[in-house]
């Protein structure tokens, strides 16, 4: 049985780095993406990072290449560099957290922390920038150990583990304890974010169903979401816009 807690998990589809479409000049993680999915009642995942100065920005890549066309990294730069960048190309710029959380206008978050060296002050940043937002929001993170930060200083903010099938990633035992959500009873997991292509095919998700939302991650078509859904609780999804089948939709 689904704790009620974080039921609302479940409610509304999650909108993957906002209603983007990086062909027409709404860009992936930027504002009017993220205005796009509130003005359609959509959840939001994002994903969060830090620059050099200690700016919580929104960006998803380890590097600036694919979305600015810049070299170098995000935790490399300073905040004042990183505002002379464009999205791909369009007049948009890098939003900070605290930008992205004012245009949610109170949809459901799914705040991914993106794995880093250093964990606690980013953490601590994120928890501080969340604790003002005006509706329902989780973390989660593929680094356990981020997600076990949350359990143990923020414990009653909903934190989920993200995973996929790491298989050839890493080695052998840290591949098996990560694709087979190992790690979930001790960093007190809430819910499981798994990757659609080896969604059907995982058998840990089956004993986690019974105790805690499964969102599927990413889905980008109507014929994925049915081919799928009797595996999930709820989508992460981009590429295009889905039926409203979800709580919030009917």
């Amino acid at each position: 049985m689904i704790n009620e807690k974080y039921r609302w998990l479940t409610d509304t589809y999650i909108a993957h780095r906002g209603l983007f479409d990086n062909g027409n000049g709404v860009p992936e993680n930027s504002l009017p993406a993220f205005e796009r999915a509130t003005e359609m009642g959509f959840g939001i995942e994002t994903d969060v990072q830090m620059t050099a100065d200690g700016v919580l920005v929104v960006f998803h890549d380890d590097t600036l290449k694919r979305m600015t066309g810049a070299e170098g990294k995000i935790c490399d730069i300073t905040f004042e560099q990183l505002r002379k960048l464009r999205l791909l190309d369009t007049d948009c710029v890098v939003p900070t957290f605290e930008e992205f959380l004012q245009s949610a206008k109170g949809a459901n978050l799914v705040v991914e922390i993106k794995t880093h060296a250093k964990i606690g002050v980013t953490e601590q940043k994120t928890y501080d920038m969340l604790k003002g937002y005006g509706g329902r929001y989780c973390i989660e993170s593929f680094d356990p150990f981020i997600v076990r930060w949350f359990k143990k200083n923020a414990p009653e903010v909903i934190r989920g583990q993200l995973a996929c099938s790491f298989k050839g990633v890493f080695g052998a035992l840290k591949s098996h304890l990560l694709t087979n959500l190992k790690f979930c009873k001790w960093n007190g997991s809430q819910f499981v974010a798994y990757d659609a292509a080896t969604l059907k095919t995982n058998k840990a998700l089956d004993k986690w169903r019974k105790k805690v939302p499964i969102l599927c991650w990413t889905v980008r078509s109507q014929e994925q979401f049915d081919d799928l859904h009797d595996y999930f609780d709820n989508m992460i999804f981009d590429s295009f816009v889905p039926e409203r089948r979800d709580k919030i939709g009917k």
